[in-house]
């Protein structure tokens, strides 16, 4: 909490230096009803509250400070079923710890956890072509839609449904634009174990294609090197990014491994959105995964998006009306015979007020044992201002 309090008072006083001349809030509030079928834990349920902060300061022209926070109360069987429960709210993964989480019980079957957490601390400054940015924020250096190997900053579980603004990371980041389409940057991050991931990033247009190639360490132990790509086949969009993971410690007596995606979508005239993607991971042989709820409890990084070593997702979505859209996801994982499903609807009662129904389906047979076959629905409203 020092690190905390050090950081937000160092903010405090660049704000003070300067006339604040706009300050803007917004956020959501929203209420999830969630229902489990977790193997071997049996049904579950929570609901959640969670209401969404976003304070952004303007003192001057070329200076924004921002504070973005979430905050969450849930209570069910899920604190007393689920071994860990609270204290997996509780962790942070910066170096900063700006998550705080406490749980209780009612009863025997019947628990609480309330945790808040600052995702987004960082003040912006913009000089003509160039932006930098210090504290905690989001560096997205991804291409494709359901995996991001070239995310060496942010990694994140595409299972999560309620966190549309992604984990945040301390960080230095540094850009320059040297034109429309192309830009150069150097970021650095620090994490809750003091290791540092830094690297260089170049983005640039060539025949109709955005082009990006970066390379630098991450988490101090490897070499990374990626290279990324956007643009369009015809009418189908056609991206897709690669990166290349060296052991540092061990660098001549290893070999290196490659993860990688690539993906194709399509609009139709009537809106209908097609979306097909393919995930390539040697790293996945390295992971112990044995149950569903290492999938879903895993902390993400860039190494551990994929789970096996081929990984399939084809994605669905057409607007009923202009106020109902629906979509069906699907994963498939080959080594596993194991797949995912997830239909959704979203029901946009006002211009700020949300409904949305999402269903989680997984089934997998992992080498050598019975196959598994977990079940999540989830109710939402969600209330933006």
């Amino acid at each position: 909490m020092k690190k905390l309090a050090i950081f937000l008072l160092l903010q405090l006083t660049v704000i003070s230096a300067f006339c604040q001349r706009e300050i803007t809030i917004d956020g959501y509030l929203n209420d999830m009803q969630s229902v489990y079928h977790i193997q071997d834990l049996g049904w579950l349920w929570e609901n959640q509250l969670h209401n969404r902060l976003n304070l952004n300061i303007y003192p001057a022209d070329w200076l924004q400070i921002s504070f973005q926070g979430r905050t969450r109360f849930m209570q069910g069987n899920m604190n007393s079923n689920f071994p860990g429960y609270g204290e997996m709210m509780d962790q942070d993964a910066g170096w900063i710890d700006a998550t705080y989480a406490t749980d209780g019980t009612y009863n025997a079957d019947v628990g609480y956890v309330f945790t808040t957490m600052l995702d987004r601390a960082y003040a912006e400054f913009t000089l003509g072509n160039f932006v930098g940015t210090v504290g905690r924020q989001r560096i997205n250096w991804g291409q494709t839609f359901a995996w991001n190997p070239n995310d060496i900053f942010n990694s994140y579980s595409y299972f999560d449904v309620d966190y549309p603004e992604r984990p945040g990371a301390d960080a230095v980041r540094l850009q320059y634009y040297t034109g429309m389409a192309s830009n150069i940057e150097v970021a650095a991050k620090i994490d809750s174990a003091n290791k540092i991931t830094a690297a260089g990033y170049f983005r640039f247009n060539l025949g109709g294609y955005d082009f990006q190639l970066l390379g630098g360490i991450l988490s101090e132990e490897d070499l990374v090197v990626g290279a990324g790509w956007s643009g369009n086949i015809s009418t189908v969009s056609f991206r897709g990014e690669a990166s290349y993971f060296h052991d540092l410690e061990e660098y001549k007596d290893t070999t290196g491994i490659v993860i990688a995606s690539a993906g194709l979508d399509y609009t139709f005239r009537n809106s209908l959105f097609l979306q097909g993607e393919v995930l390539y991971s040697a790293y996945a042989k390295n992971q112990n995964i044995t149950s569903l709820l290492n999938i879903l409890s895993a902390d993400m990084t860039v190494k551990t998006i994929g789970f096996t070593e081929w990984s399939v997702f084809a994605n669905i979505s057409y607007p009923i009306t202009p106020l109902i859209n629906s979509s069906f996801a699907a994963m498939y994982y080959p080594d596993w015979k194991g797949f995912y499903v997830g239909p959704s609807i979203d029901v946009s009662a006002m211009n700020n007020l949300k409904f949305s129904l999402i269903f989680q389906g997984f089934s997998m047979k992992f080498n050598g044992m019975d196959r598994q076959n977990n079940y999540i629905a989830y109710a939402k409203i969600k209330w933006s201002f």
